[in-house]
């Protein structure tokens, strides 16, 4: 499971219509943060499938999608009224896709999340 932050799209190769960040990619480019396998599940159940009548998306587990600056602000409202969940995980997952998607917005980029 991951999220990246793309901060900046200029030069970044494209897998479909998704950027590819680098593994090396220098914090100027872009962020990631890396979670654990059963985090993909989580994500799925108390996510994914609860956003995709408010923002469509093709994620499922072992899958990558990007979520544009007009997505992100879909996700942010959505995180705004969910976030604070019981689930010490879910509440540390929600955090940090809170602060990818609130910078996508300002960056007018967007935000890489695979299962």
């Amino acid at each position: 499971m991951k999220f990246e932050l793309i901060k900046k799209m200029e030069g970044l190769e494209m897998y479909d219509d998704i950027p590819c960040l680098p593994l090396d990619a220098k914090d100027e480019i872009g962020e990631r943060y890396i979670g654990e396998e059963s985090d993909s599940w989580l994500l799925l159940d108390e996510f994914v499938n609860k956003i995709d009548n408010i923002c469509p998306n093709t994620l499922d587990y072992g899958d990558v999608d990007y979520f544009d600056r007009n997505r992100c602000i879909i996700i942010k409202k959505w995180l705004e009224g969910n976030k604070d969940s019981n689930n010490p995980r879910l509440k540390e997952l929600f955090e940090v896709l809170y602060k990818f998607v609130s910078q996508a917005i300002e960056l007018n980029t967007g935000v890489v999340i695979g299962l």
